[in-house]
């Protein structure tokens, strides 16, 4: 078994131990057939050459907000616009924690690299997250391409998105508590804590409506669709690979 479909199956076990035969399977096959290139020990080496440099960590942990930020706005589009009152519950939820990441990242910008941004930069990397709560007004951006229902290919998309991530912060936890001077590293483990239990979450609420498509009869399309995305992934984490590019989603 690939080691990004094993960590995966496991960590979803010591999450809820909830069953999900076929999305297990189908993650399975499709990491056999397209070997995720986040999985590698050249990408972990890559990033690791990159990430001593203080420069490039503190880009990345905001090039990390912005994309959190974004990926918030999209998932708050296609929640408020599903009808399934349950579904859309949950995507909601996923667009307000990212929301809350975009913040997290900053925060750990802060803890790392005290001072390495102005007062007033600052304030604009803080304003990428939109700040959704439970309370948020629940309209869809004008004119989005999100604001429509949710698809078991954009929930597959989501899943590997977040696999793909959970593995990036594997990665970056020993590079950034480097980077962070001793007295706040407590402070820092915490973020990172909480950031690595969000992406769980998120890769099992996923994983379970993927499961239930499947159930439902839809097995079959679930199955291409996770080969097909897993290899459109690959694709473009290797177009990210060379531009030293390693952010979230």
């Amino acid at each position: 078994m690939s080691i990004v479909a094993r960590l995966t199956v496991r960590a979803l076990s010591r999450f809820d131990g909830e069953a999900r035969p076929h999305y297990c399977q189908a993650l399975t096959t499709a990491c056999l057939k397209s070997p995720p290139v986040f999985g590698t020990g050249r990408y972990g080496d890559i990033y690791r050459a990159v990430a001593v440099n203080p420069y490039w960590m503190a880009t990345s942990l905001m090039k990390n907000a912005q994309r959190e930020g974004e990926g918030a706005g999209q998932l708050w589009d296609l929640g408020v616009s599903t009808p399934d009152a349950g579904i859309a519950a949950q995507v909601r939820q996923h667009a307000i924690d990212e929301s809350r990441h975009s913040r997290a990242y900053i925060a750990l910008l802060d803890l790392a690299f005290p001072g390495a941004v102005d007062a007033g930069f600052h304030a604009q990397l803080t304003a990428l997250s939109p700040g959704y709560t439970q309370q948020s007004a629940r309209d869809s951006h004008p004119n989005s391409p999100f604001a429509r229902p949710i698809t078991v290919d954009d929930l597959i998309q989501m899943n590997i998105a977040e696999i793909r991530t959970l593995m990036h912060q594997r990665l970056q936890r020993p590079v950034l508590l480097a980077h962070c001077a001793p007295e706040r590293r407590k402070q820092l483990t915490h973020i990172l804590d909480v950031l690595l239990t969000d992406e769980t979450r998120h890769i099992a609420y996923t994983a379970t409506l993927i499961e239930e498509f499947a159930r439902a009869g839809g097995a079959r399309e679930m199955r291409r669709l996770m080969r097909e995305r897993l290899a459109d992934f690959n694709a473009i984490t290797l177009e990210d690979v060379g531009r030293d590019v390693f952010e979230s989603t």
